[in-house]
């Protein structure tokens, strides 16, 4: 080769090896380019699944405070109807009460003063004493008045030396089986299959009272009854009002007593899945039917 073709040569070699360098160098260039494009779109994705995220957390904050908002609202509702249907059937009560003293309040007080006025007129005979003015004393001055009106309420029916609750229990059962739409057998009949009407009683599931009422996980059972009753169903009363409670609302559920009962002994869904199966009664449902019956002869 001469050697201005080897110049020539060397000459278009640098010229390549200089295109080449560029080449090189831009698509360096252009590579970080595109990183740079990508990182800054990755973390524009980010950012904006993050305030997705926010918004979408606060608006489930939003929904279940409006949830709770509207859940006490019910609760409050719920703890007016109970208080008033408690006052009515207390003033129903205390009417009944005081409607039977007054009565035998002025039976007594009319037989007395007719054996004083005989006494006083020995000669006179009883077809001509002059007419009885029946003079009521006043409701409370009597201090008597307690057990006369127990015993107006024992001769009713109201009470009953049978049932193996003190009277107040049994008047508190009978409120409760009013208000709740539970037959007052029925209420005896779970109280003694259940507990024996022993207030200690403590099942093997953590149940309690005279109603064996379950707590439940985490007590959830026992927070719902006293939202619903407004009764502690820990404490003797607040353990029969809730009872009554829970099987008004099975009867009123299922429509049928025995299912009720299951429902009660054994949950909603274990009754459930009973029926499904083919079980229509069990050992418990059985025996809880029988002393209905026994009670239904005591208590009407």
């Amino acid at each position: 080769m001469s050697q201005r073709k080897a110049k020539e040569y060397r000459r278009a070699m640098d010229q390549y090896n200089g295109v080449v360098e560029d080449v090189d160098d831009l698509k360096r260039r252009i590579g970080a380019m595109e990183a740079r494009h990508r990182r800054e779109d990755l973390a524009a994705e980010a950012a904006k699944r993050r305030e997705a995220a926010r918004m979408w957390a606060k608006m489930q904050a939003q929904s279940a405070a409006a949830e709770r908002a509207a859940e006490e609202q019910k609760k409050v509702e719920r703890h007016k109807r109970n208080e008033r249907r408690r006052r009515e059937l207390a003033r129903r009560r205390i009417i009944t009460l005081a409607c039977a003293a007054v009565l035998l309040l002025a039976i007594v007080w009319a037989i007395a003063t007719a054996c004083t006025a005989q006494e006083n007129e020995p000669g006179k005979e009883v077809t001509d004493m002059d007419p009885v003015v029946f003079v009521t004393p006043p409701i409370g001055e009597d201090p008597m008045e307690a057990e006369k009106i127990e015993e107006a309420l024992m001769d009713q029916g109201y009470l009953s030396d049978a049932v193996p609750l003190s009277y107040d229990l049994q008047d508190i059962m009978r409120t409760a089986c009013e208000e709740y739409g539970c037959p007052y057998s029925l209420a005896l009949a779970v109280a003694e299959v259940e507990s024996h009407f022993d207030m200690d009683a403590v099942g093997s599931a953590g149940e309690v009272g005279i109603m064996q009422l379950n707590p439940g996980p985490e007590n959830t059972y026992w927070v719902n009854l006293e939202a619903e009753t407004n009764q502690d169903p820990t404490t003797p009363a607040g353990n029969i009002v809730c009872g009554v409670y829970l099987l008004g609302a099975h009867l009123v559920h299922y429509g049928d007593t025995e299912k009720a009962v299951m429902a009660y002994n054994m949950g909603n869904a274990g009754a459930e899945q009973a029926w499904e199966n083919g079980v229509t009664s069990t050992e418990h449902s059985e025996k809880v039917m029988e002393a209905m019956t026994r009670w239904e002869a005591v208590v009407g």
